[in-house]
């Protein structure tokens, strides 16, 4: 609950809901990085309330660096959901700051990371709303590890 707080936290404070929204960001983030220090699975969902927090901050490239961040620590962690899910906010925050080629990518990258886990609804969401083409080549899109394949290691 806390890590979703944070995330809608902070778009709402970007879309102009007001400033205690971003004080209910930053709780997030500080009570997720306590967690954090006893629990690294949780790394790349506090790399992505900072790259919330940093877009909120109209910070771009830090932004940029702390959701490739959260999207490889969720890779790595074998999180594809949460991989889509960092994909999608960084699509939805290059869509904010009319970066439109780059927020494609992003999403086109979402898509394939919710077809993936199985979330066909999602996917189709994701489709549909930001016009993905089924048929677009995502030669570019490196599979995803899984946690079982992490066990193999």
């Amino acid at each position: 609950f806390t890590f979703y707080r944070g995330i809608a936290s902070y778009w709402l404070f970007r879309n102009g809901d007001g400033t205690q929204l971003m004080q209910g960001g930053n709780d997030a983030l500080s009570k997720m990085q306590s967690w954090n220090q006893a629990c690294p699975h949780v790394e790349n969902k506090v790399l992505l309330l900072q790259a919330e927090y940093f877009a909120s901050q109209c910070n771009r490239n830090s932004a940029k660096e702390k959701y490739e961040a959260s999207i490889k620590s969720a890779r790595d962690l074998g999180f594809v959901n949460e991989q889509g899910l960092a994909y999608e906010c960084m699509g939805k925050y290059f869509s904010s700051i009319v970066e439109i080629q780059e927020a494609k990518k992003c999403f086109r990258r979402a898509h394939e990371c919710y077809l993936q886990w199985g979330a066909l609804g999602k996917a189709e969401q994701i489709r549909r709303d930001h016009a993905i083409d089924q048929h677009t080549d995502n030669s570019d899109i490196r599979p995803m590890k899984h946690q079982r394949d992490l066990n193999d290691s």
